[in-house]
């Protein structure tokens, strides 16, 4: 298989009720990760944005780029969105909350929260590649 028969079967996925459902559900999901990222951003979560380290605030900066561009592309269809989802979930969450995971836990309550952040993200992209796959 190569890269274009991927994208015209993801495409082909896409236009299937169920994906097509389900990708505005995770586009909703996205949105609300963004507005919890413009809280961080104005200290509305209980931290201080700016007393946070600077690694939490470039990621909270990335990840509202991210959710922002990954949720209007995904909710229109389009094929490079489901790329831009899973690189995006892979390489600016599960990886780094799981290898400077120190650097995100400010407080014990944090590793929860990641633990919980981070099941959840595994079982939405499950929930969608199975999705893909059965092309429902």
């Amino acid at each position: 298989m190569n890269f274009t028969s991927i994208n015209k079967f993801l495409l082909s996925a896409l236009e299937q009720p169920w994906t097509a459902i389900y990708t505005k559900v995770i586009s909703v999901i996205l949105i609300y990760g963004a507005t919890v990222h413009v809280s961080n951003f104005l200290g509305l979560t209980g931290t201080s944005w700016l007393s946070t380290p600077l690694l939490w605030r470039s990621m909270d900066t990335v990840l509202l780029i991210f959710d922002l561009i990954t949720a209007i592309a995904l909710w229109q269809g389009l094929v490079w969105s489901i790329w831009l989802l899973f690189g995006g979930i892979l390489l600016l969450q599960i990886l780094p909350y799981t290898l400077l995971r120190s650097q995100f836990v400010l407080k014990p309550e944090d590793g929860q929260i990641l633990n919980s952040l981070l099941g959840t993200e595994v079982l939405l992209l499950s929930i969608l590649i199975l999705l893909l796959w059965f092309g429902k």
